[in-house]
Formats: C-alpha cells, structure tokens, sequence
C-alpha cells in the first residue's frame, strides 16, 4: 500500500511540474505580444514625424529640409560689358551715292511736250521697223531749237555716234543725262554747266529719223535707265 501512494504522490508532482513550465511558457509569450504592441502604437519622434510631414523621405532615409539651406543673395552678373555711351547711328549714304540730284532742280531741256514715252517694254520703231524698248523720252521741238542743261552738272562726254548722231553726256549728280539727236554742240568736256544754260540745238536721231523733230532724252541712275519725266519739272 505504501508503494502505490509513493507512486501516485510522484505523478501529481511532475503533472503540477509541467502545469507550471507551460503557465510560465504562456505568460512569457503574453508578454512579447503586449511589448510589441505597446511599442507599435507609441508616436513617432518629431524628426520622423517632420519627415512624414513634408514629405523628405527618399526610400526611407530622411533628408534635411531644402528650405533650411542658405540662398546667396548675390546678384547675377551680365556678361556683356556695358557701354558708356550708345553707338553713333551710321550713315548708309556714301561718297559715291547721289546726293547732288536731290539738290539740284531738273527742268525742261526743250518747250515740247512728250512724242514719245519712256518704255521698258517693246514699241514699234518706224525707222527700224521693229519693236525695241524707248529708254529715253521723246520732247517734241523745232529743228534748231535751244537745247539748255537740264540742272547743274558737268559734261562728261562731247561725241558723234552712228546711233544717236550728236550726243552730250552731263552728269548731273547721281543722274546721267544724255542729250541725243543735236545738230549744233555748244559745250565741251569736263566744262561746269548751269540749269538752264545753252548747250547745243536740235537736230536728228538717226535711230528715229522718220519721226517728227524732237529731243531724244535719256537719263541714268545708278547705272539703271530711269524715265526722265519722274524729274523733269
């Protein structure tokens, strides 16, 4: 009898052994579950906090805010230097553009009217019997007729040409008139001439011999035919 109550007392002692192993077991893991939440739900610190905030997180690490950096207040430098006084205008004109043809005052070389106009395009020629620009102007007068400059200039050319018979070419500034068709010349080469004074007398222009008498006019500019009524007063 006193072999099983021997028996009997050491189960109940490892049973209460092993009650306790596994309480403390519970408890230890009750423990770590509350630990880990009260430290969950505990709020951030204010550096994690402000990051939150603004948004200063770059894959999780913080970063200073941008705001907080210093600005230079130092002005930016043009990188061209100024210039202490403005440039002065430049003229386009020069020594050789025409100035004294603004100047001078164009006037009739004969009392005629225009015979025939200046063209560009093709007219009919009666004495050559074809169509030909007219880069001159025909100015009606008799035969032997007054001939007078038609502004202030200088006679660059006195001569005798198959074409136009007797010619006189009087730069008049930038213009360039040449005087066809004379019968009399009254000037000479490289000689001053005035508006208005008598160079020469009407005659015949061989290339328009079968027209009535007239003063065959033409004016350069530049170089480039003009229509001497654009100037004639």
């Amino acid at each position: 009898m006193k072999v099983s109550s021997n028996r009997n007392s050491k189960k109940n002692r490892g049973f209460y052994i092993a009650l306790g192993v596994c309480l403390i077991a519970v408890g230890a893991a009750a423990w770590t579950t509350y630990d880990s939440v009260t430290k969950y739900t505990e709020p951030q610190s204010s550096a994690e906090s402000k990051a939150a905030e603004t948004n200063d997180t770059v894959s999780g690490i913080f970063v200073n805010d941008v705001s907080s950096a210093p600005t230079s207040s130092a002005k930016p430098v043009s990188s061209s230097p100024a210039s202490s006084s403005a440039a002065p205008a430049v003229s386009s004109k020069t020594g050789t553009e025409p100035t004294a043809a603004a100047a001078n005052t164009f006037t009739m070389p004969v009392s005629g009217k225009v015979s025939q106009a200046f063209s560009k395009k093709p007219v009919f020629n009666k004495t050559l019997g074809d169509y030909r620009a007219h880069t001159g102007v025909d100015l009606s007068a008799k035969t032997g007729e007054t001939v007078k400059a038609c502004a202030d200039g200088v006679v660059t050319k006195v001569a005798n040409d198959d074409r136009n018979g007797n010619t006189i070419v009087i730069k008049h500034g930038s213009i360039e008139a040449t005087y066809c068709g004379l019968d009399k010349m009254l000037v000479k080469e490289k000689q001053t001439v005035k508006r208005g004074q008598k160079i020469g007398t009407v005659g015949v222009d061989p290339t328009e011999s079968l027209e009535s008498p007239h003063l065959h006019l033409i004016m350069k500019q530049n170089g480039q035919y003009i229509d001497p009524m654009t100037i004639l007063k």
